[in-house]
């Protein structure tokens, strides 16, 4: 599996998880949950993209 991957399914599951926890309507969850996901994956690809210029 490639990072980036693995990144996304953590992204899924855990806005998935804070989705039904957190809001009580439907919609509610479903648009929170969609902008955890997307805050999740924004946030490690520009952290990827920040630390990219460190050597290994």
């Amino acid at each position: 599996m490639t990072h980036f991957l693995v990144m996304t399914l953590f992204a899924l599951l855990v806005a998935t998880v804070f989705g039904i926890v957190s809001r009580e309507t439907v919609q509610e969850r479903v648009r929170y949950g969609a902008k955890v996901f997307v805050e999740f994956v924004g946030v490690g690809l520009a952290l990827a993209w920040v630390l990219y210029v460190f050597p290994r």
